[in-house]
Formats: C-alpha cells, sequence, structure tokens
C-alpha cells in the first residue's frame, strides 16, 4: 500500500487527481503582501484573478515547501503503516527536494517498516503532470513503491520542455533579464524561449519576435523532438491564454495524429515569475533537440 502525492508545481487535468486518490503537499503563493496556501489545484476562476493581478501591477511569490511541512505529511502517512511516493518540483528549480529527502530520511528511521520514495522530478508544471500518469499506471499495474519511483527517475530525463515568454518584465521581476534587456525586448516586441535542462533548469534558448513566431518555435521543437516510445501524451499549459493553447493542440495534433493532447491552466508556481500570456508544450522526447 502506497499513496502517491505532487506538490503544487504540477498541471493536468483534474480528472487524474480525483480519480486516483492524488495528495498534495501544500505549497504558498503570495499576490503583494496576501499570502495563498495551495493545497489542491486552483481553479481557472482563482488562476485568472492571479494573473490579472499581475497585470494589474501587483507583485507576486512563491514559498518554498518547510522540511517540517514534509515531516508533518510523512509522519502522518507513516503511522498509518502508508508508504509515499512523492513527485516534487525539479531540484534545479527549488531547494524543496533536499528538505523532502531529509524529512523522508529522519520519518523512516523512526518507522523503520515503511519506505518514503522522493523523486526529483527534473522539471515543472505538466512535466510533474505526464511524470504523475506514468506513476498512476505503475500503481495499477502493480510496481512497488521502489520499483515505480525507480522507473520515473529513469524516464525524467525523456521529457521536453518548450516555454514561451509573452512580457520579459516579469523575467526582469525575477531577475532573469536587466531592466534594460526587458525594456528594449519589449520594444523589439522579442518573445523568449525557454527550455528545461538536463539539471532541471530553466534556460534561454531563443527569442523570436512576435507571438505567432514564438508559438512556431515551440511545435518545431515538438515536432523534431517528440517520441512516443514513453507515451504519446502531451500537456499544453497556459497561463490565461486558452485559445493560443487549443490553437497549440490542433497544430500538434496536425503533426502527430497520435498525440494525446491535454490544455492546462498553468498554476502560480511557474506563472509567478514568468506571467501572463506564457505557453508551453511538455512531452516525452528529447529535451536536448534544441
Amino acid at each position: 500500500m502506497y499513496e502517491i502525492y505532487v506538490d503544487a508545481s504540477v498541471d493536468i487535468e483534474n480528472r487524474y487527481i480525483e480519480e486516483n486518490n492524488i495528495h498534495f503537499i501544500p505549497m504558498k503563493y503570495t499576490i503583494d503582501d496576501r499570502e495563498y496556501v495551495m493545497d489542491r489545484q486552483q481553479t481557472e476562476e482563482e488562476l485568472e484573478h492571479f494573473y490579472q493581478c499581475m497585470k494589474d501591477g501587483s507583485i507576486t511569490g512563491t514559498s518554498q515547501i518547510t522540511p517540517y511541512t514534509y515531516d508533518q505529511i510523512f509522519r502522518s502517512e507513516a503511522e498509518k503503516g502508508h508508504n509515499v511516493l512523492y513527485l516534487c518540483l525539479s531540484s534545479g528549480l527549488s531547494s524543496t527536494y533536499s528538505s523532502s529527502l531529509n524529512a523522508a530520511q529522519a520519518v523512516m528511521e523512526d518507522f523503520p517498516n515503511v519506505k518514503i520514495e522522493s523523486v526529483d522530478t527534473l522539471g515543472a508544471t505538466g512535466g510533474v503532470g505526464l511524470l504523475l500518469m506514468q506513476a498512476i499506471k505503475g500503481r495499477d499495474e502493480g510496481k512497488t513503491v521502489e520499483e515505480n519511483a525507480d522507473h520515473l527517475r529513469e524516464i525524467a530525463p525523456d521529457i521536453g520542455f518548450w516555454f514561451m515568454v509573452e512580457d520579459l518584465v516579469y523575467l526582469k521581476r525575477g531577475g532573469r533579464v536587466s531592466a534594460t534587456a526587458a525594456f528594449a525586448g519589449n520594444v523589439l516586441n522579442l518573445k523568449p524561449v525557454l527550455k528545461i535542462n538536463d539539471e532541471g533548469k530553466l534556460i534561454n534558448i531563443s527569442k523570436q519576435r512576435g507571438v505567432p513566431r514564438a508559438v512556431k518555435y515551440l511545435l518545431e521543437c515538438y515536432e523534431g523532438a517528440h517520441d512516443d516510445t514513453i507515451s504519446s501524451d502531451v500537456i499544453v499549459a497556459h497561463a490565461v491564454c486558452r485559445d493560443r493553447a487549443e490553437k497549440m493542440r490542433d497544430e500538434i495534433l496536425r503533426i502527430n495524429p497520435n498525440a494525446k493532447v491535454q490544455v492546462c491552466p498553468m498554476g502560480p508556481v511557474i506563472g509567478s515569475h514568468t506571467g501572463p500570456g506564457f505557453c508551453a508544450v511538455i512531452h516525452f522526447g528529447n529535451r536536448n533537440f534544441r
């Protein structure tokens, strides 16, 4: 018996959460001075409010999950005799993975018959979602918690992430670009394209002039990098630009009619740093195509 946990960095159709008894490690985000707790996926209405606040100039941010939070949740499951499989936001984007390992070790020392497996997803948003789908499949097939965790670690590097940022001001706020570069980029209508690398870190790979060219670049990355050997599932995550995301879904299906595409709103964990208009194509394949 084991329970599957994710944190609120995940983006996936909510039915996977509801139908498979998936649990959340709470995360927190702020809008100006007000703090919100994410212990579930945010509704589209909540996300529209979040991104509208960003557009209106509010300062947003997220906070790390504390070791104490992990300890309390893992210990609660251990007291019931439950093993735990936890899918964590990339260690390249957050220190929460190391916190989860420390908490898991402390709990397992107190409960030697319990196994807690923390998996570094080396990704975020829909990438965590794709691994969650594989974790559910593994549990349904009868994999032990150790076998499932080992499989997820093996395939985590085989997820490709291609992101587009619409407004450079949000990257400037996060310190990823200078104020001068953000101003010049917006004047020239440049849209950065990013990916997650092998270390699980977000890096810039291109700048495209205008949204249509940036979207075209994302689709070219998918076309060149996708590999259905593991799964043909694709997640298109978006920050309040559903029309754009749905058009991207249609293009992905044109490229690969076998693709199973979910269009999902993107939560605040990544969105607070990249802003509204952000769009991502996430799939199994070669993350080093570009």
